[in-house]
């Protein structure tokens, strides 16, 4: 396989949808899905990215490969380990309880790779996605939840 179909597999899985063209997807469940990560030279700009049609909050996710890893198998083999980010925001509301509303988003995001170890047959294995950050981050003028999750995705070449 190629990092592209990983990658596009990643997105199909989080937004829930098979084969999407488009780079973003707006999810009922987990908000506006982006399959490259996302830059604007306003935060203003950055935010409508991730501003949801419906209540205006801020709640999306984007997904960047962070690494890679290659080991040498034989002569004309090898083992690619791509270290993917999936990094989350999520506009505090405190009447809202968003943390534990962000919290329990991270692990339904968490639950679609749970037990798909090779994402329909596209890898050799796919690790347990970890969270390495929760933590709250400004944005412009705009307080967020902000989550930071890892997905180890293993190929042969």
């Amino acid at each position: 396989m190629s990092e592209a179909v990983i990658r596009q597999k990643i997105f199909d899985t989080i937004a829930g949808q098979a084969d999407l063209v488009d780079p973003s997807f707006l999810s009922a469940s987990l908000g506006w899905i982006h399959k490259y990560e996302r830059w604007a030279a306003d935060w203003a700009k950055f935010l409508t990215f991730f501003k949801d049609p419906v209540s205006s909050r801020i709640f999306g996710w984007e997904i960047r490969r962070g690494n890679l890893q290659s080991v040498k198998l034989g002569a004309f083999e090898q083992e690619d380990t791509h270290g993917y980010v999936i990094r989350g925001y999520l506009g505090v509301q405190d009447a809202d309880q968003t943390e534990i509303l962000f919290n329990l988003k991270i692990e339904e995001l968490r639950g679609l790779f749970r037990g798909n170890h090779t994402m329909g047959g596209v890898c050799l294995d796919v690790g347990a996605v970890s969270v390495e950050t929760i933590d709250e981050r400004m944005f412009g003028a705009v307080l967020c939840h902000y989550a930071e999750l890892r997905l180890t995705v293993a190929e042969i070449l």
